[in-house]
């Protein structure tokens, strides 16, 4: 495929303007960056974008947009200088909470994590105890060797991974599509995030989510030795540096989540199945007779990917077997396969439960797909086109790379796609938008393909239509960019935890006196438990509701459903927990209300035992109050939404410190 029309070179190389433009465009980027390490959070924020300075985002967009004028403008400086300038500018938008000092930016999860990389920090024992140890270790990694707090190296490893697809995304392209222009396609799609979806797969620390940003590289170097790129004489030809290095890469992505190996692992075997397939059409086509399976075809011939796929999966089988959630998930599998099976039930409970919370917000479930998911099915639909226009005209022995690279990726759709829609049911739903965003990779790919393919049947085309696709490239990439970070725009609150939040559940947990209960809207306190080290059992950290906070008769009368408090308990009022319910999620539990009645009590049984500003601790003395059944409330022993079946069984230690391991019968994140 040829793209010179499309983007037509310059004979006399870049005129000055381009110059003075991109070092306008890197000057803007820089300005942009100060405002924002300048303009630091006062508190928690539900909105990263509300909190961020307007000159940081007009500088970024006038960045941005500089960066794709030049990559179609000005030749191959143009290209490299622009694509540099946009992926530099994304990039520092993706470490916002970083440039703007965020103490913390994770929730949920997140939280859970940062206790295993502390864990893991103090004791290298504690590697072999988690089955996805290869995040937390590389946090703690970053972290010392930054010198800063394991939090930060947490925060840090997000942006790295995210880099990791900035940068090897275009190169996929690349290496299937030898055109220099067809990067500015490949890195344009790895600009859109699209493997973020806020629903499973999130820019907080999340493990599955760095494994699947992690990803293409494993998947560069695949490419690179199926198409023979950079070959090297002193190799056998069934042999490459790429096969050399991609063990490193491969074990990697089984250490930062086996999900995502084991998706790897059947998008590899469907390639060396269509590979070995080919070969032997090819060669029946040329002599009669079939190839050996492992039988070379020579230098002008695809590698197979054989010594990858059988290195994968005997590193994947040797190191999941040993753990007990591998099994648990298996089961949970089978058995909500058989229950839909059975009564036609539990489709999409991940995808009715944010339909239902829609709902209750007043939202339109069109508006919160456009939001969520527009830019997704613009690529699946030039993906779609593309696939059914290669079968159109056939897959034949002379074929180009480009050919080969789709064939492989539309074909894995017959293996990805039913083991993915098999986690569609029942407990294990939530997994299904986990492995959407996977596969949002894969269709990134064959989306700049196609992007470079309409370019090249569109030209030749001139400056104005050149930016005109400057515009239309930065309206797609703000839609995109704009559900990344959780906002109350998609209707969910910021992740950031701020310092007064760490330090108010230190202290609480600290001087919590012995079987009293520490009780928060939710999801509870548990995992603040995890995030500060403290442990306590299941009956005494509990979620109140809404509707328990209605009024101050009912907060006087909140209970656990099992083995009530004597005397009372312990009621955390956060400002994070305001901007979480109020904001975030647009008031779909609690009210502005219902915070402000605890904190304006007057009633004697209300008492301010600390406050730091942003984190009010109260103690609700429950003597002489008798609690009718009815306003018992579910003791939380988990997430708020919780995972199915990885939970861990160690004893917990009430009210200490914990040395090593996690808290006991919490339900652990996957």
């Amino acid at each position: 495929m040829s793209l010179d029309y499309a983007f037509p070179e310059r004979d006399a190389g870049p005129p000055p303007k381009a110059f003075l433009a991109l070092a306008g465009g890197y000057l803007a980027l820089a300005i942009g960056v100060l405002a924002a390490r300048g303009h630091p959070p006062d508190g928690y924020e539900p909105s990263i974008y509300a909190g961020t300075p307007t000159v940081y985002w007009v500088a970024v967009a006038t960045a941005v947009f500089v960066g794709l004028l030049a990559s179609l403008w000005w030749g191959r400086f143009g290209r490299y200088a622009g694509i540099g300038l946009a992926g530099l500018s994304v990039l520092t938008f993706v470490g916002l909470p970083i440039v703007r000092g965020y103490y913390f930016y994770g929730g949920g999860d997140a939280l859970t994590h940062l206790g295993y990389a502390k864990d893991m920090a103090g004791s290298s024992a504690e590697f072999f105890e988690h089955i996805y140890p290869g995040g937390h270790s590389f946090g703690v990694f970053l972290a010392r060797a930054m010198d800063v707090p394991v939090r930060y190296g947490l925060m840090y490893e997000t942006l790295a991974v995210s880099a990791v697809t900035l940068l090897f995304v275009p190169l996929c392209v690349w290496v299937v599509l030898r055109d220099e222009r067809a990067v500015v396609a490949g890195a344009f799609s790895a600009m859109l995030l699209m493997p973020i979806n806020n629903i499973s797969t999130t820019i907080s620390f999340h493990t599955y989510s760095v494994a699947t940003l992690f990803f293409p590289f494993a998947l560069y170097l695949a490419f690179k030795h199926i198409t023979r790129g950079a070959e090297d004489e002193a190799l056998p030809t069934w042999l490459s540096a790429a096969s050399i290095v991609s063990p490193l890469p491969l074990v990697g992505v089984v250490m930062f989540h086996p999900q995502v190996a084991l998706d790897v692992l059947i998008l590899f075997a469907t390639f060396v199945f269509v590979g070995v397939v080919a070969r032997q059409l090819r060669t029946r086509g040329r002599t009669g007779q079939g190839a050996g399976v492992v039988a070379d075809g020579g230098r002008g011939s695809p590698r197979l990917l054989i010594g990858q796929t059988l290195v994968l999966a005997l590193v994947f089988l040797l190191w999941v077997s040993q753990f007990n959630k591998t099994y648990i998930f298996a089961e949970n599998l089978v058995n909500s396969l058989e229950t839909f099976t059975a009564t036609g039930e539990g489709a999409g409970a991940v995808a009715q439960d944010r339909s239902e919370s829609a709902e209750r917000a007043g939202v339109s479930l069109v508006e919160l797909f456009v939001k969520l998911f527009a830019v997704n099915l613009l690529y699946i639909l030039g993906a779609a086109g593309l696939i059914a226009a290669r079968v159109w005209r056939g897959f034949g022995a002379d074929r180009s790379d480009a050919d080969r690279a789709v064939a492989y990726i539309a074909l894995s759709a017959f293996t990805l796609g039913p083991f993915f829609l098999a986690q569609f049911f029942g407990d294990v739903s939530g997994y299904f938008f986990r492995h959407f965003g996977f596969a949002m990779v894969l269709v990134g790919i064959i989306g700049a393909i196609a992007i470079a393919s309409i370019a090249d049947r569109l030209a030749p085309v001139g400056d104005a239509a050149q930016t005109a696709v400057a515009v239309v490239g930065m309206l797609v990439l703000c839609l995109s960019l704009a559900a990344f970070f959780p906002s109350p725009y998609i209707y969910l609150p910021s992740d950031q935890t701020p310092q007064t939040e760490f330090s108010g559940y230190d202290s609480g947990f600290e001087y919590l006196p012995a079987e009293q209960s520490i009780v928060k809207p939710r999801p509870g306190p548990f995992r603040m438990m995890d995030a500060t080290g403290y442990e306590l059992d299941g009956v005494r950290r509990w979620e109140i509701s809404g509707e328990q906070m209605s009024s101050l008769d009912r907060v006087l009368r909140a209970t656990p459903d099992e083995d009530p408090p004597e005397d009372g308990y312990y009621l955390v009022v956060s400002e994070r927990d305001r901007g979480r319910e109020v904001v975030g999620w647009h008031g779909i539990r609690f009210q502005d209300d219902e915070f402000d009645r605890i904190q304006n009590a007057t009633d004697p049984r209300i008492t301010l035992v600390l406050s730091n500003g942003e984190f009010q601790l109260y103690y609700v003395d429950q003597s002489g109050v008798e609690v009718p059944e009815e306003e018992t409330a579910q003791s939380v022993t988990g997430p708020s939404e919780p995972l199915p079946g990885f939970s861990d069984t160690t004893e917990a230690r009430s009210g200490e410190r914990r040395a090593n391991g996690r808290p006991a019968s919490i339900a652990g994140p996957v």
